[in-house]
């Protein structure tokens, strides 16, 4: 099958400030008035408040709706259409974090495609998203400003994907000044989730020497920014080293995919309402520990980058085990992520999920195969 390996459509407009140029980009794109797409915490924080200046200079009109969730609902996105339509507006800002950002997405595909978004998911219909979403991301983490796709939840809290083609924003905006509020502990689990991202694509079946070439700079820039971060929000350098790492790591999603890591990470942060980015930095380490019979070297490499000392002379599994880790001290020590037994969790479950995990979708990406035995014993582990 053809597969091309390097291409990116997202028109990015990076820097300092850039947010500011909103009420430009709206005019170069043809738009007049825009539905702002965020949560409350974003609303109440002042950061609609940037945007909206944006586009009042230019004379674009706007609205809000400020209903996001956490984790978010395939039935928020509905509803931010219904608003879409009622207000009359001709494009989308989706403004926030990854589940802000999905949720825009979810509107984004019922602008030109018939309801109930839920046929969409897991690839049961095709669907077409046409021009006019604008993503502009406050933390450095998910990448879904540069990804293919979204992840929204039903009423069970069960996670589903929207991916396609056409399901890429048209623009982002990246402003490492709206990041630089985010307070320690978010800054930790965004970076993370963006480190997750390259890792799995670096060392999942789809990698490949150009995914290799980004993932392995994403994963050295998170390594050295990451931690700055956290230690002082108002670090612009390291803000944005971070953006363009979370930005890069989004672009890497269309080509290396994510793989277990995030098969069990969606699963457990959907069942146990854990933020998406904490719950694969949970899985990442065990996962990776797993992975390094199929893939030693590139394992080896992970584990460098945080620190790992390697004599050359170790077998496929202790350079798993070194690599773990060296993931699990830069995770908890250096940024700071509590246990996972601090979200309250159900073990009667664990069996329930780990069945789920094994049939999740990235699963087929993951460099060993994977049976729900396995899941089981990884998340065992994560819970120890």
């Amino acid at each position: 099958m053809l597969n091309f390996q390097f291409y990116e459509k997202v028109k990015v407009v990076f820097g300092n400030g850039a947010v500011r140029q909103l009420g430009e980009l709206a005019k170069h794109i043809g738009c007049g008035k825009a539905l702002i797409v965020c949560d409350p915490a974003i609303r109440a924080a002042g950061v609609v408040e940037k945007v909206t200046r944006g586009l009042e200079s230019e004379g674009i009109g706007y609205a809000i709706f400020d209903g996001c969730e956490p984790n978010p609902p395939i039935a928020v996105s509905e509803k931010g259409y219904e608003i879409f339509q009622t207000e009359g507006c001709d494009f989308i800002i989706g403004l926030g974090g990854g589940s802000n950002i999905d949720c825009a997405k979810g509107v984004n595909i019922l602008r030109f495609n018939p309801a109930p978004l839920i046929q969409y998911a897991n690839f049961q219909k095709p669907f077409d998203v046409g021009a006019g979403l604008v993503i502009v991301p406050t933390t450095a983490g998910t990448g879904s400003e540069m990804s293919d796709g979204a992840i929204l939840s039903d009423e069970r809290h069960i996670k589903f994907n929207f991916i396609a083609d056409q399901a890429f924003a048209e623009y982002a905006v990246v402003d490492p000044e709206l990041m630089a509020g985010m307070p320690p502990k978010l800054t930790a689990y965004t970076g993370l989730d963006a480190l997750t991202h390259a890792v799995e694509g670096y060392t999942g079946t789809l990698t490949n020497d150009f995914v290799q070439f980004f993932a392995e700079k994403v994963i050295d820039t998170v390594a050295e920014y990451l931690p700055r971060a956290v230690a002082d929000g108002g670090d612009l350098e390291a803000r944005g080293k971070m953006a363009v790492a979370a930005s890069v790591g989004g672009f890497l999603l269309l080509y290396g995919h994510t793989h277990a890591g995030h098969s069990i990470g969606q699963t457990v942060g959907g069942y146990f309402d854990i933020p998406h980015g904490m719950a694969c930095a949970y899985a990442e380490p065990w996962v990776l520990e797993f992975n390094a019979p199929a893939c030693p070297e590139l394992t080896r490499r992970v584990g460098q980058a945080f620190g790992a000392a390697f004599t050359g002379k170790e077998t496929p599994e202790e350079i798993g085990a070194k690599t773990r880790d060296a993931f699990i001290d830069f995770r908890d020590n250096r940024c700071g992520l509590p246990s996972i037994k601090t979200f309250p969790y159900d073990e009667s479950l664990l069996d329930e999920v780990a069945e789920v995990c094994a049939k999740e979708f990235f699963q087929q990406f993951n460099p060993r195969k994977m049976a729900k035995a396995d899941c089981l014993e990884i998340l065992r582990k994560m819970y120890a």
